[in-house]
């Protein structure tokens, strides 16, 4: 049984008040034109109805006193008539498709007198068109029904490329979905509804007679047609709608407020638009015009985010839980933790019930490419990697990503489905607006310090409530946002922001948006400069030799396996634990709505779990197999953990309360012992000549591209040297000021510059070359050049640069591992007889790291 619920009943009876006096106003107009039209000389003025309907609500105090300020703002279509323009702003999840339908009944029955017609129904995106288009025509949907009742079920649901013909619309209701794309163009001639289509009948005259064709032009001015001698009418489904004169939907009205979407939404000459809205879009005047010349959103109704609260229709309070650590498996345990104990509650409450719910989890990842997995970036395979270990089924994780979308299988297009198993989707900022779910309940930000935007975008994903309807147990009726590596006040702003996007702030903030996407750059191909197309160039890279053969170093199988563990003791780790350490719940944060349902604030709480905890020893164990690959190993460092706390006067009930502490602090503390087991083994290895950093003889080097591609235009800015010309030594022209930073353009014009340069080369990350070390993460140096003495090259130099701010762990271990590869390189002259393809020179390969501060002083040491 579908429910109205209070503020839709109020948002409803304030527009029918309108209605009633927007008809009123328009007889009243349409007497005044009638006397005009007969009494030319009286030179009677025509009032805009519109524009007295609205002052009327305003007199009567029926309009939001938070737009008290605003004036009204008159709508004209594209025959330069008064159009009824309302604006409902309705806040994400306050279910405004349903507010539409039934308005759309009241502007039919109420203002225009009749249950038939056509109605225009415009969407900002593919992912609400297909939401709504499944809706509207699912006979069973109380959308539909509600059109039905309207129509006395005659109701046609229509696409853009649907055949359309006059009868239709004369006897039906008629409802088109149109994405806003599909008409907003410059050069609409170019988009098929404004084209002669062979499908549209009954609204223009019969070809050859021309003088009524002559006539629908001089009644319809805006229509396309064939001009010359003998005009002619388009047969456009364009021209069709400007004929009808449709009721207009916009869904996300703020989405039209460009010049153009503007002009393209009322070029259709609608008889209403209703715009609905979460975020109304005022269009200020420009160039210090009179305020009223602007374009401002005609808000009829407000409601606000306590409305929505108190009918149980979203989630709140939302709970923050910020973690400051650099381990970002941490961060994705502790929600799953959390997804786990609401997962809990979810079965307790269908055992006492019968109602279903299924927690879900967003979690938001840094990469998603298939080529950026080994970037040292969070990435989307290896968050899924992480959940099969910690249990999930691969049925239960979803990857929601531009290249891959998990969610459209057969499957999981039901995600509210008792037989639906997802419980994970992985997602870098691909929900767009529409993605409805209301058993979303936790967001794991995994790359909210590096992309808070889209965390904010990814926050309204998460505030809608299952069946609109409150559970009645706290947990399922609250959710989590757990962010890693994060400002708390930077996280708590954005949430705040993304609050406030969804209209459940008093606070609009509009924010630029970037809608180009990287898929839509074309790249382009730069070949080397003509003296050096057919040099070959030869860099080393890091090796193992196993059986007299050498391979490519493998960080999971030549250095994480070959750790023993054995000997490891955590008592260190056990003393970091403090006796009086709080439980997880004690530090989260909550963002509730105060009172007046318009603002948002931040307050701490401090809950005492009643609930007994048991510390799971298999869990902790799976937790870090990433790290210790031995169970049985790990198994014994877990239990020696144990052993130390409880030495501490750790009793059962306190290791249960506090295990999410415990765990995190045994991955930092087994991480940090990884990286010195790690830097000892590889050493080792290196003197011992199983590891080298050797230019080859055999063809086991890296070779350097004849071509790059670039997605800058051919005529984008170049970078110019130091006296204002072309670039002379850079291995590839040309090179663009937007490829590098500032930084990096001044290394870049230094190393062009120096005399005993031979050539240089900005590398790309991720894409060339790249120097494996005693860490997961390849390094990738941003600069390789060559230094030539008595015209032979002696000396390559890979250079990786780093500002100050990034002088921290990472830039250490960086460094240390290019010197110490460095002074180990070696020419290695055993070859395979026919597998010669380098003679060595006697060239050296020099790997360097230096700060910005100080490239002036040492950068100039890599030419003596």
């Amino acid at each position: 049984m579908f429910r109205r619920l209070d503020y839709q009943e109020r948002a409803l009876s304030t527009l029918d008040t309108y209605l009633d006096a927007l008809k009123e106003n328009k007889i009243r107009a349409d007497q005044v034109a009638v006397l005009a039209k007969q009494n030319p000389g009286l030179g009677l003025p025509i009032p805009d109805f519109t524009k007295d309907a609205w002052e009327a609500m305003k007199v009567a105090g029926k309009l939001p006193t938070s737009r008290a300020a605003i004036p009204f703002s008159p709508r004209k279509d594209g025959c330069n008539r008064p159009v009824p323009n309302v604006v409902l702003k309705v806040p994400t999840g306050g279910g405004k498709t349903w507010l539409a339908v039934s308005a759309v009944s009241r502007v039919l029955g109420r203002y225009l007198d009749r249950n038939v017609g056509f109605v225009l129904w415009i969407v900002p995106n593919e992912a609400i068109y297909t939401q709504t288009l499944k809706h509207l025509k699912d006979r069973q949907h109380p959308y539909r029904q509600a059109l039905d009742n309207a129509a006395a079920g005659r109701v046609r649901i229509l696409e853009k490329t649907d055949r359309l013909d006059a009868r239709d619309v004369e006897s039906n209701l008629c409802v088109m979905l149109l994405m806003l794309q599909s008409a907003n163009r410059e050069t609409q001639d170019s988009l098929r509804m404004f084209q002669d289509r062979g499908d549209v009948h009954g609204f223009f005259p019969p070809e050859g007679e021309q003088q009524a064709h002559k006539a629908a032009i001089e009644l319809t001015p805006n229509l396309s047609a064939y001009t010359g001698l003998f005009p002619m009418v388009q047969d456009s489904l364009g021209n069709a709608l400007r004929i009808i004169r449709p009721v207009v939907v916009m869904d996300e009205g703020h989405r039209a407020v460009s010049d153009l979407a503007f002009n393209t939404l009322y070029g259709f000459n609608p008889c209403f638009v209703l715009e609905l809205t979460a975020t109304p879009r005022d269009v200020q005047p420009r160039g210090g015009r009179n305020p009223r010349e602007g374009r401002y959103a005609n808000v009829l109704v407000e409601v606000t985010g306590r409305e929505l609260d108190r009918e149980g229709m979203i989630k709140m309070p939302l709970n923050l839980d910020p973690r400051r650590g650099n381990d970002w498996k941490a961060t994705l345990n502790a929600a799953v933790t959390k997804l786990t104990a609401l997962a809990d509650e979810a079965q307790k409450l269908r055992a006492d019930t019968g109602r279903y719910i299924r927690p879900i989890m967003l979690i938001q990842v840094e990469r998603t490419g298939s080529d950026q997995r080994e970037s040292g970036h969070i990435h989307a395979e290896d968050v899924k990697d992480w959940l099969l270990t910690m249990g999930f089924d691969p049925a239960e994780i979803a990857i929601k990503t531009a290249q891959q979308n998990d969610l459209s299988e057969p499957e999981n297009q039901d995600l509210l489905s008792p037989t639906n198993r997802v419980r994970a989707i992985i997602t870098k900022q691909a929900l767009q607006e529409g993605w409805d779910c209301p058993f979303a309940y936790v967001l794991c930000s995994l790359s909210a310090s590096a992309n808070l935007r889209a965390m904010t975008q990814l926050v309204g994903r998460i505030l809608r409530q299952p069946g609109a309807l409150k559970t009645g147990i706290d947990a399922l009726d609250e959710c989590h946002v757990i962010t890693h590596h994060a400002d708390t006040a930077s996280v708590v702003a954005a949430i705040k922001e993304g609050l406030e996007e969804d209209g459940l702030g008093d606070l609009v903030l509009h924010l630029t948006q970037d809608d180009r996407s990287e898929s839509g750059n074309r790249t382009r191909t730069i070949n080397r400069r003509p003296e050096f197309a057919t040099t070959e160039i030869y860099l080393p890279k890091v090796m193992v030799l196993e059986n007299g053969e050498a391979r490519d170093l493998d960080y999971e199988t030549d250095v994480l396996s070959a750790i023993d563990w054995r000997d490891f003791d955590p008592k260190d780790i056990a003393e970091r634990i403090p006796e009086n350490a709080q439980t997880a719940e004690s530090q989260l944060q909550r963002i509730m709505l105060s009172d007046n349902g318009e603002e948002c604030f931040v307050g701490k709480t401090v809950a005492a779990s009643t609930e007994t905890l048991v510390f799971d020893t298999a869990y902790a164990v799976r937790m870090i197999s990433d790290i210790v690959l031995n169970p049985f190993v790990g198994r014994e460092i877990v239990g020696a953990l144990l052993d130390a706390l409880r030495k501490r006067g750790f009793d059962e009930t306190r290791l249960g309360q506090l295990a999410s502490l415990i765990v995190e602090e045994l991955r930092n503390g087994l991480n940090q012992e990884r990286h010195k087991r790690a830097e000892t083994l590889f050493k080792t290895e290196v003197a011992a000549g199983r590891i080298q950093f050797r230019l080859r003889l055999d063809g086991h080097n890296w070779r350097m591209p004849f071509r790059i591609e670039t997605t800058e235009p051919e005529d984008a800015r170049q970078l110019l040297n130091r006296s204002g010309g072309a670039l002379e030594k850079s291995l590839f022209a040309p090179v663009y000021e937007n490829e590098l930073n500032s930084d990096e353009r001044d290394v870049a014009i230094y190393l062009d510059g120096e005399k005993t340069l031979r050539w240089w080369h900005r590398n790309v990350a991720r894409k060339q070359y790249g120097i494996q070390g005693w860490k997961k993460a390849k390094i990738y140096p941003d600069f390789i050049f060559a230094v030539q003495n008595d015209g032979k090259t002696r000396k390559i130099t890979v250079l990786e640069t780093k500002g100050d701010q990034l002088d921290n762990l990472d830039t250490a271990y960086k460094r240390e591992a290019l010197y110490f590869l460095s002074r180990h390189f070696r020419w290695d002259e055993t070859t395979t007889v026919g597998e010669l393809e380098l003679v060595n020179g006697g060239e050296t390969v020099e790997c360097r790291l230096i700060l910005m501060s100080e490239w002036h002083a040492k950068l100039p040491e890599c030419f003596s």
